[in-house]
């Protein structure tokens, strides 16, 4: 499947607002989804890692190419920010295994382009 570059650009800037939405989601609201959608693990991990991912793997790949470091910094900026934001949100606390999630998120997206794309 193509993609143009526009696209590409635009698909970002959606995964990035919804992470942002994501993480202002007061944690009350967050805590009573897990616990009617009885879920045997934080969905809000796994939406992070996936997200990230995604992001990591869209900004390497064709059409945009970017580099791996380029990748690695835009990412560690974005969890960072996303982790300071929580500071604001109802009942969230920021944390510094989140922003590990979100790496390893964006790492295995660096990983699946390049594999997917190893020139």
């Amino acid at each position: 499947m193509k993609i143009s570059r526009k696209a590409a650009l635009a698909l970002l800037a959606i995964l990035f607002f919804l992470l942002l939405v994501g993480t202002q989601i007061p944690g009350v609201w967050r805590d009573e989804a897990f616990r009617v959608a009885h879920m045997p693990w934080q969905m809000n991990k796994v939406a992070h890692f996936c997200l990230f991912a995604a992001m990591g793997w869209l900004a390497h790949a064709a059409p945009l190419r970017y580099s791996v470091s380029r990748v690695v910094v835009v990412t560690l900026l974005a969890a960072l920010i996303t982790e300071g934001l929580q500071f604001f949100a109802s009942h969230r606390d920021p944390s510094w295994a989140d922003v590990g999630i979100d790496m390893a998120g964006a790492g295995a997206g660096l990983a699946l382009a390049r594999w997917g794309n190893p020139n």
